[in-house]
């Protein structure tokens, strides 16, 4: 090479948006783009609750196992924090969001995150197959399946066979993990030498001594999905005298016999 010459530029990896908790799915799905040749661009949307603190730790513990880890391929941008209660909801959005609550429960704080892909489409939202959000789109609209040698298969809201609120709601999203059970994720995380990332994921929303509660809905939603393992004792003794059958019946009973005022 002449001294006139230049080097070529080296081949910039594409960058991936992706929406990260520091739980269980979110960081599946980091992780399996860790595998790969490509730039993870995490964003976290901060809510006014008591898990941030630890929401943030995992997500740090976690970036420096895959960094260390020899599969890792990709790079990271630095996390990005937005302030939920900052940021301005989108009045179209809120209607859709309230038009599904009137026959179908999906969690509040996807108003937030659709307010946010409205100017940012594309992000991916790592939602799995026995998550509220993938019931509502598929009771009131379609998946559209796309297939990228880059990073792998995701799916978007079909446009021409979805309700307007999904596509409201839903449709600026990209996810990658419709078809995915939490076990199915357990098992590759285990076969894949994961289990150090797997055990520092955070999913609780009201941790209790700096563990999970067992009674707030993401830790129901791990014990019903076949994750008990993953609360301590109390935590399951919490959720057992909540919701178990007995407790169910319990409460009805005293419901009829002391009538609300």
């Amino acid at each position: 090479m002449n001294k006139t010459q230049q080097a070529p530029d080296k081949e910039e990896k594409r960058t991936v948006h992706i929406f990260w908790t520091g739980g269980y799915d979110s960081t599946f799905r980091v992780t399996q783009l860790s595998q790969k040749n490509v730039n993870i661009a995490p964003y976290y949307l901060k809510f006014r609750r008591q898990s941030t603190p630890y929401e943030l730790e995992a997500m740090e513990k976690i970036t420096n196992l895959l960094k260390q880890n020899p599969k890792t391929k990709c790079t990271f941008s630095p996390l990005q924090v937005i302030n939920a209660e900052e940021y301005t909801v989108d009045p179209a959005i809120q209607q859709a969001y309230k038009r599904i609550r009137e026959t179908m429960f999906v969690g509040s704080q996807y108003v937030k995150l659709a307010s946010y892909a409205l100017n940012h489409p594309g992000f991916e939202l790592s939602v799995h197959k026995d998550d509220k959000a993938i019931a509502v789109i598929t009771a009131q609209g379609k998946l559209k399946k796309i297939e990228d040698e880059e990073i792998g298969t995701y799916y978007i809201v079909d446009q021409e066979n979805s309700s307007e609120d999904v596509c409201a709601l839903f449709g600026n999203f990209c996810f990658p993990l419709p078809e995915i059970t939490k076990l199915q994720m357990k098992q590759w995380y285990i076969e894949n030498g994961y289990e150090d990332v797997m055990n520092s994921t955070w999913f609780c929303h009201k941790p209790r001594n700096g563990k999970p509660c067992g009674v707030c809905h993401p830790c129901q939603y791990t014990i019903q999905e076949g994750m008990k393992e993953r609360l301590p004792k109390r935590a399951l003794m919490r959720y057992y005298i909540m919701y178990s059958p007995v407790s169910n019946a319990v409460r009805k009973m005293v419901r009829k016999v002391i009538p609300a005022k």
